[in-house]
Parts: structure tokens; C-alpha cells; sequence
């Protein structure tokens, strides 16, 4: 069957960035009981009332750290970041980040006002990504 479509070929000027991979330090801090948190900060030097103030400045930063290395040890996280599309820029990441505040808002409290402006934020910030494309 004959067409009279044919293969269009072009080069677009895109500068693809690499992603950067980097190393970071973090603690699981969301698998820690909070109950056994609270008993050992409670039964720590630093919660009792008769102790020496100055001793207690000085060991502050040591004693916590002491802690949250036996409850959360530190372990590597590697990351990558990548720019997402070459449009994305401020703006879209601003109306992104709104989005994101409002949805956590929307799932702590499951009003129907706060869904109603979660749900205009996406539309508002898809309006613009899809603007941002034609331009």
C-alpha cells in the first residue's frame, strides 16, 4: 500500500544532563519505637532534675548521639539527581511543592475543602506544565 507519508528526520539542541550520584548519611528514624525512646530519654542523666547544668551541657551532644546511634544507626544512601525535563524549571517546581502541601494537608484531615483545593492545585500546576511544553 503506497502512503504519502514519509520518515521526517531532525536534531533538536538538548543538552541532556548526567545524573550526579552522591552519597548521604541518614538514620531510619521511622522504625523507631517511640515508647522505648521515651524510657531511655527518661532514665538518661539529662532527664533528671538534682543533675550539675554545666556537666549536663557538656554531655548533651555526646549522650544523644549515643542514643540515636544504638536506636537509628547511620547508613548510606546513595542518591541521584537529574533534572527532570529541560522546561522544569522554578515555577513548575514551586506549583509542585504546593501540590505536595496540600495533598499531605488533604490526608491529615480529609475535609472536603482541602481536597477540593488539592485537586485545583494539580489541575492548575498540569496547565501550566502542559504551557510550558508548547512554548
Amino acid at each position: 500500500m503506497l502512503s504519502h507519508h514519509s520518515l521526517v528526520i531532525c536534531r533538536l539542541p538538548v543538552a541532556a544532563e548526567r545524573a550526579s550520584v552522591f552519597e548521604q548519611q541518614a538514620r531510619g528514624w521511622r522504625r523507631v519505637d517511640r515508647a522505648y525512646l521515651r524510657r531511655i530519654l527518661e532514665e538518661n542523666e539529662l532527664c533528671q532534675p538534682d543533675a550539675d547544668v554545666d556537666r549536663l551541657f557538656d554531655t548533651y551532644d555526646a549522650v544523644l548521639r549515643d542514643i540515636a546511634d544504638r536506636m537509628a544507626p547511620l547508613h548510606t544512601i546513595r542518591r541521584r539527581r537529574v533534572r527532570l525535563a529541560p522546561w522544569f524549571d522554578t515555577e513548575c517546581r514551586l506549583l509542585r511543592g504546593e501540590c505536595c502541601r496540600l495533598e499531605r494537608r488533604y490526608r491529615r484531615t480529609y475535609a472536603h475543602e482541602d481536597r477540593w483545593q488539592w485537586i485545583n492545585a494539580t489541575r492548575r500546576r498540569h496547565q501550566a506544565y502542559r504551557d510550558k511544553k508548547e512554548q
